[in-house]
């Protein structure tokens, strides 16, 4: 084989690998994948008449994230409530130090899971503001935005219920500051702060959602 061969047969190798990496990767815009900077705006033009083959996918796949963010604040709410437990118990003891030391991690763990759950629904905003971009008057891509909104919708009924237990959890906390040093009031104050946050950001998912499912009816 030539020389001239061999580096066509190289080159043919090499590509053949992000090819496959981008077959395998989940569905997502074309705005996703690049940045046109002073094409952007002409290529939303464009998108206005001939929609991204891409949107019905990454619709859909919107609307599982949105029901993973269900999930993950589901099983945020067992652990509050959980720790409603913990501290009874640790509230009964002679000595309840130890208990409520674990007690604190696990509060500084649960305000870490809000806080990303919070970071992940800004992140579904922005997708759905660039789809808004691709979206046409169309009936499939309408049901699809219907189905995102009916994740929001259980995205609030749950983020209500976390609320409600983490309330409860601070006023067992209150209730008891005989035994709460200062450091674990505060981390039972942070983590109702941390699920309140979360409220702004099904705010800005929902908006995102009711306006793509506005431009698709």
């Amino acid at each position: 084989m030539t020389p001239a061969r061999l580096l066509l047969a190289a080159l043919l190798f090499s590509s053949a690998a992000p090819a496959r990496a981008l077959a395998d990767s989940p569905p997502t815009l074309w705005q996703e994948r690049f940045f046109w900077d002073a094409l952007l705006g002409a290529r939303d033009k464009m998108a206005r008449q001939q929609s991204d083959p891409m949107m019905l996918p990454v619709m859909k796949a919107i609307a599982g994230q949105v029901a993973q963010q269900v999930a993950n604040l589901a099983q945020i709410d067992r652990y509050v409530k959980s720790q409603a437990d913990n501290l009874r118990f640790a509230y009964a003891q002679a000595d309840p130090q130890p208990s409520l030391a674990t007690i604190h991690d696990n509060f500084t763990t649960l305000t870490i899971g809000c806080d990303q759950v919070r970071q992940n629904l800004y992140y579904l905003s922005a997708r759905q503001r660039l789809a808004q971009s691709q979206a046409l008057p169309d009936p499939e891509m309408y049901q699809a935005a219907l189905l995102i909104l009916g994740q929001i919708q259980q995205l609030q009924l749950t983020l209500n219920t976390v609320y409600y237990d983490a309330v409860a959890v601070r006023g067992q906390v209150i209730e008891n500051k005989w035994a709460s040093e200062k450091f674990f009031t505060h981390s039972a104050e942070e983590l109702l702060r941390s699920v309140v946050r979360v409220q702004d950001s099904v705010f800005s998912v929902y908006n995102a959602g009711y306006e793509l499912a506005m431009r698709c009816r």
